[in-house]
């Protein structure tokens, strides 16, 4: 099993080219519904495990390598200040995205679009106030407990207005509408959202700062959101069942709901569970 998905160098690069060339080839030539697509299919997706296991090889390989630059000692020495700098670039970054879900609100006179926003920005604002008057991350314990039981709260209630969005998205069969090629941008932004928020949320679960747990957390809820509302654009450019749309959003948005409570009672109760344990101390 080893040797099969890990092949030498020569025999995986053959892999990648022969699988992109015959995609190529079956979509050309329409032959989606044929034997060799199968097999294209099959070979595709192997090329694909193969590119899985390398990229995690390169991945270990380069964060070994990291750790002994001087760049990496000198983010360790100065890590508070760092993680903040990065805290507000992307949360700048992320009111850049509020703002145009905002503009093309009002520009397609869109209710929902605003709505968005204005959920996004009230994210964003409470992402902000975790960070702030933390001169060192893990050091005040007993004050990040505190921002991070706030932090659940609000995000619990913020939680019901999601329910409320979502609930009035299908009942009104709302579409989302891009001009243009603006949704593959998009969608390309969206899912870089949800992959770093979830391999963030993976790697600070355990962390000794209360405060970064808690931004981590919403910018999962912040990915998690734009992904129900690139979903109903999507149908809404490539599909005119609206059965499919009320069924799909429905199914994610309840996922997404759902993980958002989890989350809320998650920070609600570690804060709660730990204050308790500072103030016996």
């Amino acid at each position: 099993m080893k040797k099969f998905f890990n092949p030498s160098k020569i025999l995986g690069f053959i892999i990648f080219n022969l699988s992109f060339i015959l995609l190529i080839y079956v979509f050309v030539r329409h032959l989606e519904d044929t034997p060799l697509a199968y097999i294209t299919y099959l070979l595709s997706t192997y090329a694909l495990i193969i590119f899985i296991v390398w990229f995690c090889k390169a991945c270990k390989f380069s964060n070994n390598f990291l750790k002994n630059t001087k760049l990496y000692q000198l983010y360790q020495s100065n890590y508070t200040t760092v993680t903040k700098t990065s805290i507000y670039f992307s949360t700048a970054l992320n009111v850049g995205y509020s703002i145009f879900n905002f503009c093309v609100g009002v520009y397609y006179g869109s209710v929902w679009f605003i709505t968005f926003a204005i959920y996004y920005l009230l994210l964003f604002i409470m992402r902000l106030s975790l960070v702030h008057n933390i001169k060192e991350f893990g050091v005040n314990k007993l004050q990040e407990y505190k921002k991070l039981k706030r932090c659940g709260i609000v995000l619990l209630l913020l939680n019901i207005v999601l329910v409320g969005i979502i609930i009035l998205i299908i009942h009104n069969n709302q579409e989302i509408t891009y001009a243009g090629s603006i949704i593959y941008i998009v969608a390309l932004y969206d899912f870089y959202l949800i992959i770093v928020a979830i391999i963030n949320a993976i790697n600070y679960r355990k962390n000794a700062s209360p405060v970064l747990q808690a931004s981590k957390f919403i910018n999962l809820t912040v990915a998690m959101v734009a992904m129900i509302s690139l979903e109903v654009a999507m149908i809404s450019k490539f599909s005119d069942d609206s059965s499919l749309k009320m069924t799909m959003t429905g199914a994610l948005g309840f996922v997404v709901c759902l993980i958002n409570f989890l989350i809320s009672l998650y920070m609600i109760i570690n804060a709660s569970k730990n204050m308790k344990k500072i103030a016996k101390n």
